[in-house]
């Protein structure tokens, strides 16, 4: 509910894709969940997901996403992002299944 964008594609009733982004309303997007359903994986939704979202922030100074899976850097290397000069990926997880 708190998400900036949220962008879904169905399959009829089924949901086969979604990505979320957060923005500041002015210089930064961040893209937080790129999803498609693994029977739906390989059908470029997640690439026309990934060039809706570019469309709508191109007048952002920054688009940015965070892979969980190093494996991804390559489809996001494809869709026309590039590491960040100097960057890191950083986090703190807390355990809240104490």
């Amino acid at each position: 509910m708190n998400s900036s964008t949220v962008l879904t594609v169905w399959d009829g009733d089924f949901l086969v894709g979604l990505i979320r982004v957060l923005d500041d309303t002015e210089m930064l997007a961040q893209i937080h969940y790129v999803l498609v359903h693994p029977d739906y994986q390989r059908k470029e939704i997640a690439s026309k997901m990934i060039g809706y979202i570019k469309e709508k922030y191109k007048d952002f100074m920054y688009l940015e996403v965070m892979p969980e899976d190093k494996n991804n850097m390559l489809f996001y290397k494809k869709n026309g992002f590039t590491l960040m000069e100097n960057g890191i990926a950083m986090q703190i997880c807390n355990d809240i299944h104490e």
